[in-house]
């Protein structure tokens, strides 16, 4: 099946791919009027207009019909878009949704940091809050899977001295930061006979204001006052790279021996940890750095495409194989945001689907396949909720710290920290069937 390629388009009737800005104004009515392959009985029962229908817009209901025509479709990458579009309307219209309350020990704190993963058949669950409290719930999957999570016993484990910034889980190890002048790191182990728990103090002259961290392996790398500062094996606390920006890291992201940052003041800064300069390489140019435009996310998809998210709400992905992607391959509108630097974002699993909290306390959904709006059920046939629990017309009380996506066997789910309460809203459940036709 051809894949999709960033800005590029693949033209079935003349067997290649050609670049985007170079599609013929002719090509859609040559496709348009290309004979179709479906059986006429069949092609009576197809909706009209059904692989042009706008994203935007879904419908409840999955006639026959669309199972129909999907398995009369001729080539596997006709199929994929169908079904793309068709998990898009069924993620629009999530509604079921479980809450939980994480007990604190404050009530002046709300959460900061959540996780979830599953590890040795069990599935670990991680919050911190604004308070410097860090709690932990561990079940066997089966329970979790069965329900159980309105019920969670969650423990009060340690306290970080300062609000949790940062919760972040690799191979078996979970990493906790805090932020302020007396931050610290958290090393919890997920097979506790092999390594001990411990809390390491970070020195202010060493590092500050951890806004964030991330970890690829055992290197850890956080976003700190005016520098990133890298750790190769957090296991051994081996060697410390201070890599300096000149601006607050807000943002960082890794990928084998490449790390990215993104900066309050708009810039995004590249190294490689195999040759340590005392200066970044920039990229994007000024882009977002005149006027500054801070960054607020980072994250690498696809291998080669780098997802950007900046403090006035703009989304969009830029292709790293250029020298210089200033041009982004697709942008995302529709966010809203205009100061908060903890806009949390999420990417499912097979990385077609974005989630963004807002600053108006909603969440949005988009394509990633596509840009543009964010997807929204159509108001013809969105019926009213008790406790309005549809995902994307919900409005949280207060404000999404924390977002992420998890998969629990043929299951997505989407987690939302708001407050000191947890939201699990199972997504897209009615398409599993259709992701296993041929």
């Amino acid at each position: 099946m051809p894949r999709d390629l960033p800005g590029m388009y693949w033209d079935e009737e003349r067997n290649r791919y050609f670049p985007l800005s170079s599609t013929p104004p002719c090509h859609k009515e040559r496709a348009d009027s290309k004979p179709s392959r479906v059986p006429l009985a069949q092609q009576r029962q197809a909706t009209p207009g059904l692989l042009e229908k706008n994203t935007t817009s879904c419908s409840r209901d999955i006639p026959h019909h669309i199972f129909a025509h999907l398995r009369s479709l001729s080539t596997t990458t006709q199929k994929d878009r169908l079904i793309h579009r068709l998990r898009c309307s069924q993620f629009a219209l999530t509604d079921k949704v479980e809450r939980s309350v994480v007990p604190c020990l404050s009530s002046r704190g709300s959460i900061t940091a959540f996780l979830s993963v599953c590890h040795s058949d069990r599935v670990w669950q991680f919050s911190g809050d604004s308070m410097g409290w860090f709690y932990s719930y561990v079940a066997p999957r089966q329970n979790e899977a069965a329900g159980l999570f309105t019920s969670h016993n969650w423990r009060t484990e340690f306290n970080l001295s300062s609000e949790v910034s940062s919760i972040c889980v690799d191979d078996s190890k979970c990493i906790a930061t805090s932020f302020g002048p007396d931050c610290r790191i958290l090393h919890l182990p997920l097979d506790s006979a092999s390594e001990d728990i411990r809390i390491s103090r970070i020195d202010s002259r060493v590092a500050c204001d951890i806004w964030t961290a991330d970890l690829h392996g055992s290197r850890l790398v956080l976003g700190a006052n005016k520098q990133a500062v890298c750790i190769d094996d957090i296991s051994e606390r081996a060697a410390v790279h201070h890599l300096p920006t000149g601006s607050d890291v807000f943002a960082v992201a890794q990928q084998e021996h490449i790390i990215y940052s993104g900066l309050r003041n708009g810039s995004i800064l590249r190294f490689d940890n195999r040759v340590w300069k005392p200066k970044g390489d920039a990229l994007l140019g000024d882009l977002f750095a005149q006027p500054s435009n801070s960054i607020t996310n980072l994250r690498l998809l696809c291998d080669s495409q780098l997802l950007v998210t900046n403090v006035d709400g703009k989304i969009s992905t830029f292709d790293l194989r250029f020298i210089s992607p200033r041009v982004p391959l697709k942008v995302f509108i529709g966010n809203v945001n205009s100061y908060s630097i903890k806009a949390p974002i999420a990417v499912d699993p097979s990385e077609e689907f974005l989630f963004a909290a807002g600053q108006d306390n909603r969440i949005r959904l988009w394509s990633l396949r596509s840009g543009g709006p964010p997807l929204t059920p159509s108001p013809s046939i969105t019926t009213p909720k008790p406790y309005g629990q549809e995902l994307l017309q919900y409005q949280f009380e207060e404000p999404v710290r924390s977002i992420q996506i998890s998969e629990e066997g043929n299951i997505t789910n989407l987690w939302a920290a708001s407050g000191y309460e947890l939201f699990k809203y199972s997504l897209g459940q009615r398409i599993s069937g259709l992701l296993e036709l041929p």
